[in-house]
């Protein structure tokens, strides 16, 4: 019995390490490009971000240099062979990741087609924390659109921090209050820790 997929869905990680890597080779991706173990596979999602019509993928994968930290790769079918993947984003160390559940990085899609990156820690000490990268598709480049962090301390429950900027706009709001900051679009394969607003790091 074959199951379809509809885009956006999520699929669990161990199957879908087999499943994307038996997909790769099935669509005639080119192997040479990146070479993807199954168990290195913690997320997958599938979305149609070139409009083409036919099935994209992003991918987390643990690091294969550092046990705390996931890499981000994401494949576009080519227009000219809907069947055919392509590597067009591949950035290391995108997100935290802990051992144990309420530190797994995930993967969604959103109703705007937009790629969300997750990644928290809900399980270790007082200090817990969430963090959410969200991915747009713009003029043929992935790159980061929002940020979103929060923050709490378990025994102390008036210590809190929340922060959401829409990137494309400058504009956010951090604990209940509006802000403006500089817009600055990069590509999700060069973001880093600098490249967060000021607003949400105080």
């Amino acid at each position: 019995m074959t199951a379809s997929l509809k885009r956006g869905a999520k699929i669990p990680a161990v199957m879908a390490g087999i499943l994307f890597c038996a997909g790769l080779f099935s669509a005639g991706a080119r192997a040479a490009e990146l070479t993807v173990r199954p168990d290195r596979v913690l997320a997958v999602v599938t979305a149609d971000w070139n409009g083409d019509g036919s099935f994209d993928r992003a991918l987390l994968l643990a690091s294969d240099k550092e046990s705390d930290e996931v890499d981000l790769l994401i494949y576009l079918s080519a227009s000219d062979k809907p069947n055919d993947l392509r590597l067009a984003v591949q950035k290391r160390s995108i997100a935290w990741r802990g051992a144990m559940w309420g530190t797994q990085p995930s993967l969604e899609v959103n109703e705007r087609k937009s790629l969300i990156i997750h990644s928290a820690n809900d399980a270790i000490g007082r200090g817990r924390w969430s963090r959410k990268l969200t991915v747009a598709y713009i003029d043929k480049t992935f790159v980061v659109a929002g940020y979103t962090y929060n923050s709490r301390d378990t025994l102390d429950l008036s210590a809190h921090t929340n922060c959401d900027v829409n990137l494309l706009t400058g504009r956010g709001i951090k604990n209940q209050k509006p802000f403006k900051t500089a817009v600055k679009i990069v590509p999700v394969a060069d973001w880093s820790e600098g490249a967060i607003p000021r607003e949400c790091r105080d």
